[in-house]
């Protein structure tokens, strides 16, 4: 489990055929709602996924970040989730 704090880059690797776009969120663990951070639609390997996730405002304490891709006919794929830490 990665821990974080601050301003964070989100790197990874978006290659999917037909992407339509995808979506970068995080929630916090005991919560219902995933809040956007970034989101793009051209494919990305090994790079930034957008913009940083600031960390600062948020309470410190365990979070999930979820990917969210979907292909150009609409169809979500299977979510990518990892937990972190946000530490003060």
């Amino acid at each position: 489990m990665a821990e974080v704090s601050g301003s964070v880059e989100l790197r990874g690797t978006v290659n999917v055929p037909n992407l339509g776009f995808y979506k970068y969120e995080y929630q916090r663990q005991g919560t219902n709602e995933w809040i956007p951070i970034s989101a793009g639609n051209q494919p990305v390997k090994d790079e930034s996924l957008g913009s940083r996730w600031g960390t600062s405002q948020l309470q410190p304490g365990m979070y999930f970040l979820r990917l969210v891709v979907s292909d150009n006919q609409n169809r979500l794929l299977q979510p990518c989730v990892i937990e972190v830490k946000v530490n003060p």
